[in-house]
């Protein structure tokens, strides 16, 4: 494997990273590589799909086919447009 060096990096940048890794359970090097690798390997936004972009965009303890949307309150009986 190869190694990057990167210098100069605003102190407001690199604590959102440290603050993203400790999230994650990550460390500093793995939270990097792990946000480079979802930047790099999606295939540009422009040639995803609705759904691909869509999906992408949920972090993912909120992804899956099991969502349950739930309405608060009473529903409403459906208009009779007889």
């Amino acid at each position: 494997m190869a190694d990057l060096l990167v210098r100069d990096i605003d102190p407001n940048l690199k604590q959102k990273i440290e603050e993203s890794a400790r999230a994650q359970g990550r460390s500093l090097s793995e939270e990097v590589k792990a946000a480079l690798s979802e930047k790099f390997d999606a295939p540009p936004p422009n040639e995803m799909k609705l759904g691909t972009l869509m999906f992408k965009s949920l972090p993912d303890e909120f992804r899956g086919d099991d969502l349950d949307f739930k309405v608060p309150g009473d529903l409403s009986e459906p208009p009779n447009f007889e």
